[in-house]
């Protein structure tokens, strides 16, 4: 472990070295209390099967999810830059074109999860890591629920982050991947206002 670099609801994230790899890699460690529930589990394993599978320049690839001594963690890779909360909060109202660049690749990484039957349902700044080069990146696709795939998430089952949510997603009803793009919309005014 080299050092935190995020904390949240899911759990901590680390910036780690891989020995068997040679490489550095993000660890996020599920806290215990989530981790305590089988289904949460089977569900992220089941969800990482699919999520690990998009292979495209604007989505955070997913590497595994396992176990060591009851604590559950998930691997991905790692990318060096600042969450686009964070770039928001320190720049404020973003230039036209940065929006639309940022928004452009978003969209691209989207279309490539949705081609492949993934809504991630918890789209969000935070979740939009950009690089040192400007590239953005859709992170944590850890609560994405694939739709060629029973899911093991229940009816009646809130998942997400309220500001960002489309209607049907906040009443818990079945979403698509329009859910995304609608988060994608708020995440566009946020973008060039400077708030949600």
């Amino acid at each position: 472990v080299i050092e935190e670099i995020g904390s949240g609801g899911m759990g901590s994230v680390y910036r780690v070295f891989d020995g068997k790899i040679n490489e550095i890699i993000a660890l996020k460690i599920i806290r215990r209390e989530i981790a305590a529930e089988r289904e949460v589990i089977e569900r992220f394993s089941q969800e990482l099967k699919t999520a690990r599978r998009i292979a495209h320049r604007n989505v955070c690839r997913m590497f595994d999810i396992g176990e060591e001594d009851g604590t559950h963690y998930i691997t991905m890779e790692y990318i060096t830059g600042e969450d686009l909360r964070s770039f928001i909060a320190r720049i404020g109202q973003l230039p036209i074109g940065k929006t639309i660049d940022i928004a452009r690749q978003v969209c691209d990484g989207l279309a490539e999860a949705h081609a492949m039957g993934v809504v991630h349902r918890d789209l969000k700044p935070q979740n939009i890591m950009i690089d040192k080069d400007g590239n953005a990146k859709i992170m944590d696709f850890g609560i994405a629920r694939s739709l060629r795939e029973k899911g093991v998430t229940g009816p009646s089952v809130l998942i997400g982050t309220p500001e960002y949510m489309s209607p049907e997603q906040a009443e818990a009803k079945d979403v698509d991947p329009r859910s995304d793009v609608y988060s994608l919309g708020i995440i566009l005014y946020e973008m060039a206002t400077g708030r949600v």
